[in-house]
């Protein structure tokens, strides 16, 4: 089954042609993402790096949770980033405006997001069955950073070789959170090297978690022109304002 997290379309036929062949999820990863990208957009218009690895997420999530309560006992794991942390909070106008696009702080946005979301969903998921956990895998090798041009230079290429994670130990804390009994119930919490971390403090804030849905389903809706959303906000202010 083909997926792409850039567009809605590829989306919603994942999720069709999933719920035709099972009944049930047990475990949903969310570790896809781009990063550090010259400005471009997803399929449907947004952003590419928060369309692709905060809103894509979002949607996939919304569209198969109830696949996982089918599953009496589920688990999500989102991977943010320690990205996440180097902003104050979430600035939707760098979404929404191309003119304060920044390659950084729109990657560092989308983490932010996906760490934020990921307490939300906890919260909203509570008592259900399923948990929902986020981490931050580390510096991983990966092609990630190939729009980083510093990266090509001379010598940083056995310099990160040695300083940063292979792939296999990159994912070690992703596998951590989707299969240790440890985690069997755990939910709303932050790991890294398998060990709870340090959080931003807008993560656990529900008037933050609770701008931040409202503002993705806009986008989402804006999007598809789906009127039960439009019908459900049209009389909120704008959330970007």
């Amino acid at each position: 089954m083909e997926l792409d997290l850039a567009s809605f379309l590829s989306i919603d036929r994942f999720v069709t042609e999933f719920k035709q062949h099972h009944k049930q999820l047990n475990l949903l990863v969310c570790n896809a993402g781009m990063a550090f990208n010259h400005y471009d957009t997803t399929y449907d218009g947004l952003e590419s790096q928060f369309g692709t690895n905060f809103v894509g997420h979002y949607m996939l999530i919304d569209r198969l949770v109830d696949t996982m309560k089918m599953a009496g006992s589920a688990r999500i794991t989102i991977a943010s980033s320690i990205a996440a942390c180097m902003i104050r909070n979430i600035d939707y106008t760098r979404v929404t405006d191309v003119w304060r696009f920044n390659r950084l702080i729109n990657y560092s946005t989308s983490k932010l997001a996906l760490l934020v979301y990921s307490h939300a969903l906890a919260r909203k998921l509570d008592g259900s069955g399923i948990t929902v956990n986020a981490f931050h895998p580390g510096l991983v090798i990966t092609g990630l950073y190939r729009n980083i041009s510093f990266l090509s230079l001379p010598g940083i290429h056995d310099l990160t070789s040695w300083m940063w994670l292979n792939q296999r130990a990159g994912s070690v804390t992703s596998v951590y959170l989707a299969l240790s009994p440890e985690l069997e119930g755990k939910t709303g919490g932050y790991y890294a090297r398998e060990q709870p971390a340090a959080i931003h403090p807008d993560a656990m804030n529900v008037e933050v978690q609770d701008r931040l849905c409202k503002f993705t389903d806009i986008l989402i809706a804006t999007n598809t022109h789906a009127p039960n959303v439009l019908d459900s906000i049209n009389a909120s202010n704008s959330v970007a304002e």
